[in-house]
């Protein structure tokens, strides 16, 4: 006879049929496309949807010079600011819901428990004293700010993790007010970086601490694709293991879990899409909070949905939120991190009056 564990996981596992998920998917997929093109359409300048293709075929190889002058906005402003978009939203979206489901709790996010502070400040150290690491051979310079955030951010989670949990059991107030104290730390740091900083640096460093998706450039944007794309496939491998992880560690590890590598993947591949975010875009807040709540009230928490479903829906909200940005002061451009907390702090203040009975 099964036993009553097994006879509830495979109940659990099975709650969405694969039509569902790829419904689901499906549909986010069309938002995100659909919040993709109206991104690239919308700015200072009217583009006709037709420049769209051209300035795709100039980004990717063909003759500039047969191109107008709408492609070329497309090309070289537009393109590369929607796909730092694409490419930060579905990193802090797929974090948000790894880092939930290794906690086993939805108020956990890359901003709150200070991972994106630790990403921020890691960055910052590499913009104030890089220039003096000579050592460092000038065709991995490009890789060293990616590297540096997620140290800072792999260093954050690490002692988020230790601190709030004991004996196996993950305490969530230890780990928020534990969050709270590194953000702080990381807050004075950089009140120390910007106090020594030059002018020049002194605005690289505003930039991290508001967060935007203005000057992205494809030399920029690459590097930190990569490891997004890297990192997020590796997660999404761990989708049943988060899944077995969720009904209890003990009977996840009976039910053929390596409870014990799972943890520490679901410690550096978060910490590394979120510095890789934080790297190119600076901080910006609550995406990895919402998105993955937002999919579980809609869809369920099966993390074979729950995870690409965050990351599809981080894409969708990061997308809106910059065209709000660009068009709420226009001709200036709000900092993304501002609209993003606008919306995800009241949805957090939600969350706590809708959690606060059983938190411990």
């Amino acid at each position: 006879m099964e036993s009553p564990v097994r006879t509830n996981s495979i109940a659990y596992l099975s709650n969405q049929s694969k039509s569902k998920r790829m419904l689901a998917l499906s549909i986010l997929g069309g938002m995100a496309l659909l919040a993709l093109v109206t991104s690239i359409l919308t700015g200072p300048v009217e583009i006709p949807i037709s420049a769209i293709w051209q300035g795709l075929k100039r980004t990717f190889g063909a003759d500039p010079t047969t191109m107008s002058g709408s492609s070329a906005i497309v090309s070289v402003i537009r393109l590369p600011r929607v796909f730092l978009g694409v490419c930060v939203g579905a990193a802090l979206g797929i974090s948000g819901a790894a880092l939930q489901g290794l906690f086993r709790n939805p108020l956990v996010d890359p901003g709150l428990i200070g991972v994106s502070s630790g990403g921020a400040l890691g960055a910052s150290v590499w913009i104030i004293f890089g220039s003096t690491l000579t050592f460092i051979p000038e065709f991995l310079m490009v890789f060293a700010l990616p590297v540096f955030a997620f140290l800072g951010s792999l260093f954050a989670m690490v002692l988020v993790y230790r601190i709030g949990s004991r004996r196996g059991h993950v305490s969530i107030a230890a780990m928020l007010l534990s969050g709270i104290a590194i953000n702080a730390l990381s807050a004075a740091a950089l009140g120390f970086l910007v106090f020594v900083s030059n002018d020049t640096q002194l605005r690289s460093i505003n930039f991290w601490t508001l967060g935007s998706l203005g000057g992205a450039i494809w030399a920029k944007i690459w590097p930190s694709m990569i490891v997004v794309v890297g990192a997020s496939i590796l997660i999404l491998r761990d989708a049943e293991n988060l899944n077995l992880f969720a009904i209890g560690e003990n009977d996840a590890r009976h039910l053929g879990c390596d409870t014990a590598k799972l943890k520490r993947r679901m410690i550096v591949l978060p910490a590394m899409t979120t510095a890789a975010a934080v790297s190119v875009s600076g901080i910006i807040g609550f995406i990895g909070l919402v998105a993955p709540h937002l999919i579980r009230l809609l869809a369920g928490t099966d993390h074979r949905l729950v995870l690409p479903g965050s990351a599809l829906l981080g894409v969708i909200l990061i997308l809106t939120a910059d065209i709000l940005a660009r068009i709420a002061v226009s001709p200036a451009e709000l900092p993304l991190g501002i609209i993003t907390s606008l919306v995800g702090a009241p949805f957090f203040i939600w969350l706590l009056v809708r959690y606060k009975g059983w938190m411990p």
